[in-house]
């Protein structure tokens, strides 16, 4: 799309700023990666008219809705911030009796045009709307897919502890041996305390799984414990994030380069198959660091200084017990979350507590929000009680006076885009 240089000024306040009209027009108005999040709901297809000219969802195929709707995500892309989040709540439709999977098929068009799908979250309605079907299964839920840009693979902004729920089940009890123990605390103590490391098999074992594959004794520290009892993981002291592991890689990379020696070279060197490649992948899923006795070897062969040494090889031993997070658990991928209602409107409402959880893990506090389907305007409402700045876009002026007193906006002027009219300047909260 031709890029309009004539951009809005961006809010400067929590009142949310309305942009009325085709939304590709006004999403053109918004600047380069200037946007925290996105939230939104679009019109979902062949579902309801909303007599307005331009409107999403009355295309004549599904093919057609779907090609809109990641077109309309590639601005999105572009108004986002490289560590900038966007969430997509889309229905599925029937058609001819066959259910369409508009909303696969638009994951599949996105992750084409440079996204990657983080999250297909399943939004459960308690509260679903009665079905007059008899030959199929009730509609009980809807997908809300959550996006980060290809380049953006684990630097976006998320904070889980903001939106962790409360633990359903007693934390375990606590271990008598002490959590964390330096390498020779574990040594001049293991024999007097029968400390044990962790499990490479499953000797000594007479339990369900007593003829199956290891893999088969689970893999959490808790199934471990069942079958081994308390053991100790020797791991290293320094908790490698992903700039650093980043860091570290290139520094490896380089030489490795410099030496003149391949990947496949080193694997020979160290009696491996196919792991030394992994050190100098660049992709942050398909890297791993060395361990501190290859480290070492390493540092022999590529002869490197002592700047990640520290790092790399210091260790100590810590107790694998099943612990709660203190803050409580990760909501995880199904929300439920009853539908909401409006007077003041017929159609679907956002319920509030979906873009609640969103904003307050993926919006900082300096942040804005944008919905571009902005409808009732539940998001700019959520968005202005958790003093976060944001942009609304609707094309249906009908809408605008429901925003308007949802949102509490009594002065700002309504910047309209249908005609491509001049824009006016955001005017200061009174």
């Amino acid at each position: 799309m031709k890029r309009n240089n004539d951009l809005i000024e961006l809010p400067r306040n929590e009142i949310p700023l309305i942009l009325q009209g085709d939304v590709l027009e006004c999403l053109n108005k918004i600047p380069d990666k200037s946007i925290n999040v996105a939230v939104t709901s679009p019109p979902y297809w062949n579902l309801r008219d909303y007599e307005t000219e331009g409107q999403i969802g009355l295309e004549e195929t599904p093919e057609e809705y779907v090609k809109k709707i990641v077109e309309i995500g590639n601005e999105i892309k572009r108004v986002l911030t490289d560590g900038g989040c966007y969430f997509l709540n889309i229905g599925d439709s029937y058609y001819n009796s066959d259910l369409q999977m508009i909303p696969a098929k638009v994951a599949i068009g996105m992750q084409q045009n440079g996204w990657k799908l983080r999250n297909n979250i399943i939004w459960h309605k308690p509260n679903h709307m009665p079905s007059p079907v008899s030959n199929r299964f009730t509609t009980t839920w809807e997908p809300v897919l959550f996006f980060v840009k290809n380049g953006a693979f684990r630097k976006y902004y998320f904070n889980l502890d903001e939106i962790r729920t409360e633990h359903k089940t007693k934390e375990e009890k606590k271990s008598n041996l002490p959590e964390i123990l330096s390498v020779e605390e574990f040594d001049k103590l293991k024999n007097k305390l029968n400390l044990k490391v962790a499990p490479s098999n499953g000797e000594n074992y007479s339990g369900k799984f007593k003829d199956t594959k290891r893999i088969n004794l689970g893999a959490s520290p808790g199934a471990r414990s069942v079958v081994h009892g308390e053991y100790y993981s020797l791991q290293r002291k320094r908790e490698v994030d992903e700039d650093l592991k980043s860091e570290i890689i290139d520094y490896l990379r380089i030489h490795r380069v410099k030496k003149g020696v391949s990947a496949k070279e080193i694997d020979e060197k160290f009696g491996y198959k196919d792991t030394a490649g992994h050190w100098f992948r660049t992709d942050y899923s398909g890297s791993s660091l060395p361990k501190p006795e290859d480290w070492l070897k390493l540092k022999d062969l590529l002869n490197f200084d002592d700047k990640y040494d520290k790092i790399m090889t210091e260790q100590h031993y810590v107790l694998q017990i099943v612990k709660h997070h203190p803050n409580g658990k990760n909501p995880g991928d199904m929300w439920e979350i009853p539908t909401a209602k409006l007077k003041d409107a017929h159609f679907a409402v956002f319920p509030e507590e979906l873009p609640r959880r969103i904003i307050k893990a993926c919006c900082p506090i300096d942040g804005i929000v944008l919905d571009p389907f902005a409808g009732s305007g539940t998001t700019g409402k959520v968005s202005r009680e958790l003093h976060r700045k944001s942009i609304l876009i609707e094309i249906n002026p009908k809408y605008i006076e429901i925003i308007k007193k949802r949102c509490k906006i009594h002065t700002r002027p309504l910047h309209t885009f249908v005609t491509n009219q001049e824009l006016a300047m955001n005017e200061n909260d009174e």
